[in-house]
C-alpha cells in the first residue's frame, strides 16, 4: 500500500511542561505522568517486551497517575494486542473447509478493528504527551489523528478572507528535540495514511465491500492487508518511542532537579519554574 509523499507545512509552537507532567507525593516529586506506550507496544510486536497492565489507583497526593490519556493508552494497546493475535490466528490457522461468508465478516472485522486501534492508540501516545504540557487540553482533546498532524491555528480567525496559517501538534513536540523533520518527513506519512484509511473504510458508512470468495482467499487478503497496515504502523511507533522517551528522560532530569532543591530547602512560593523541553533545567533564586 503505497503513500503519496507530501509536504507539512504546520507550525511549530514553543511550549514548556507544566506541574502536572509530574506524579506527586505532597510536595515531592514521586514519578513522571506518563507511561512508555509505543515502546512497549513496538517492543511486543517484535517479541522484546511485554505490555503493561493499568496502575493500581492511588490518589493524585499519593502518586497517582492523573494522565487520562496514559489509561486510555494502556488500554488500547492491551485490545491491540488481542487483535494481532486474533488477525495472526485466523490468517494463518484456520481450516480452509470454514464457511465461506463467515470467514469473509471475519476478515473484515478483524481489518477494521486493526485500522481503527492503529489510529486511536497514535492519538493516545501522543496526547499524553501533550498532557504533560502548557498547551490547553481543549486545544487537542477532541482532535483525531490528521488534527493533530495539521490543523488551523485557533488564534487566527479569517481576514479578508484568507485561511488561517496551519499548525502541528505533533511537530510542536518534536520540535525541541529536533525531531520534527523526521516526523514530518516519515512518521507524519504513515500517519496520515492510517488516518485516511480509518476515516474512509472503518469510521464511517463506506466500508469494504462483502466479497464472498472461498475461506482461503479471504484468509490470504487479511494476511497481506493487515501486514501491510502493521509494517507502517510498526514504523510510526518507532517514531513516536523516540519522542516519549526524550520527554521521559527530560522529566526525570527535571524532576531529580526539583525534589533536590527542595531537600535543600527551597520554599514552595519559589518553586514558579519554567520548564523548557530540551534544555538543561538551571534554576536561581531571584533577589
Amino acid at each position: 500500500m503505497e503513500s503519496n509523499k507530501r509536504e507539512w507545512h504546520g507550525t511549530h509552537h514553543s511550549w514548556s511542561y507544566r506541574p502536572q507532567a509530574f506524579r506527586w507525593s505532597g510536595e515531592m516529586i514521586s514519578g513522571i505522568n506518563l507511561l512508555p506506550i509505543a515502546t512497549e507496544m513496538r517492543a511486543w510486536m517484535l517479541q522484546r517486551g511485554h505490555l503493561s497492565i493499568i496502575p493500581t489507583h492511588e490518589a493524585p497526593h499519593n502518586s497517582g497517575f492523573t494522565n487520562p490519556y496514559s489509561k486510555s493508552g494502556v488500554t488500547l494497546s492491551l485490545l491491540m494486542s488481542r487483535v494481532i493475535n486474533s488477525s495472526h490466528d485466523y490468517a494463518n490457522f484456520s481450516e480452509s473447509t470454514d464457511d465461506e461468508t463467515d470467514s469473509e465478516i471475519e476478515r473484515l472485522r478483524l481489518y477494521n478493528e486493526i485500522l481503527l486501534y492503529s489510529t486511536r492508540l497514535c492519538e493516545a501516545s501522543i496526547k499524553q504527551l501533550l498532557y504533560c504540557t502548557q498547551i490547553p487540553e481543549s486545544r487537542y482533546g477532541r482532535m483525531a489523528l490528521g488534527q493533530l498532524l495539521e490543523s488551523p491555528c485557533p488564534g487566527c480567525k479569517r481576514k479578508n478572507g484568507k485561511e488561517p496559517h496551519l499548525v502541528s501538534l505533533v511537530g510542536t513536540l518534536a520540535h525541541p528535540y529536533h525531531l520534527c523533520l523526521e516526523f514530518e518527513h516519515c512518521a507524519m506519512d504513515h500517519m496520515d495514511l492510517v488516518n485516511k484509511l480509518r476515516n474512509s473504510q472503518a469510521a464511517h458508512s463506506g466500508i469494504q465491500d462483502l466479497n464472498i470468495r472461498t475461506a482461503d482467499i479471504s484468509r490470504s487478503q487479511l494476511l497481506e492487508e493487515s501486514t501491510d497496515i502493521l509494517s507502517g504502523f510498526l514504523h510510526m511507533l518507532s517514531h513516536v518511542e523516540k519522542l516519549e522517551q526524550k520527554m521521559l528522560m527530560d522529566l526525570e532530569s527535571k524532576g531529580e532537579a526539583i525534589n533536590r532543591l527542595k531537600l535543600n530547602g527551597l520554599e514552595a512560593k519559589d518553586c514558579n519554574f519554567n520548564l523548557v523541553p530540551g534544555e538543561e533545567f538551571i534554576f536561581q533564586v531571584e533577589g
